[in-house]
């Protein structure tokens, strides 16, 4: 049996590469994300009564990170990168089939695009489906979450450079918190060796962010 999902919006996120994504959705909260139905589902009727509800369950296709060959173990980063669990007790984006699910806040309706707060989408993420969050039936006060149990903490500081912070100072504050939250929350793989030499990036908004590692600081060395 197969079955043919057909994209009913698309996300437009701060994120526009797959490093530096928050692991878990509202895990930085500062991230921000536009949903626009597109067509025949953009229509305001199929999203009556929607801003009645504080957050929803959005259900994605990880269109970046495609599995071809089936694969029953992977190496989630809570543990290091070294430990093997199975796909299926892990929320890994290399899935047989590649469906995400993220609950994120509804901020604001206009029209037919929905703007979200806390995702951890990819800029262009297909959209499969919206419900909405649910609290007495979708929390489970005492629930146990194996090796994630716990949210990790923001444990970077955050420093820049001379000439990063003049870059920085410039930018509205939306894109500055988005930028230390990031940072914070160490986006590299936890199996990687300290380098303070080495020089991370990633895109956000309009904005190429480039950093260096030692230990628990991050210093911005660039914003472009």
């Amino acid at each position: 049996m197969s079955i043919q999902l057909t994209p009913i919006g698309i996300i437009h996120s701060c994120f526009k590469e797959k490093f530096g994504i928050a692991r878990q959705p509202g895990l930085i909260k500062s991230a921000t994300a536009t949903l626009e139905l597109l067509s025949p589902y953009n229509v305001e009727e199929a999203l009556r009564g929607i801003e009645e509800f504080s957050h929803l369950w959005i259900v994605f296709a990880f269109h970046e990170s495609i599995c071809e060959k089936f694969q029953p173990t992977v190496r989630p980063p809570r543990l290091g990168g070294n430990t093997r669990v199975g796909v299926f007790a892990s929320r890994s984006n290399f899935r047989p089939n590649p469906i995400g699910l993220s609950v994120v806040e509804l901020k604001r309706v206009k029209g037919t695009t929905l703007e979200l707060g806390g995702g951890d989408f990819l800029d262009g993420t297909p959209v499969l489906d919206i419900k909405p969050y649910i609290p007495y039936a979708d929390s489970v006060p005492g629930a146990h979450g194996a090796f994630a149990n716990d949210a990790p903490e923001a444990s970077n500081t955050v420093s820049f450079s001379a000439e990063a912070e003049t870059v920085f100072q410039r930018l509205e504050k939306e894109k500055q918190q988005l930028i230390r939250d990031m940072l914070s929350y160490n986006p590299r793989p936890a199996y990687q060796a300290d380098d303070p030499d080495r020089i991370f990036g990633t895109k956000v908004f309009n904005l190429d962010v480039k950093w260096k590692h030692d230990g628990n600081t991050v210093t911005v060395i660039s914003i472009n």
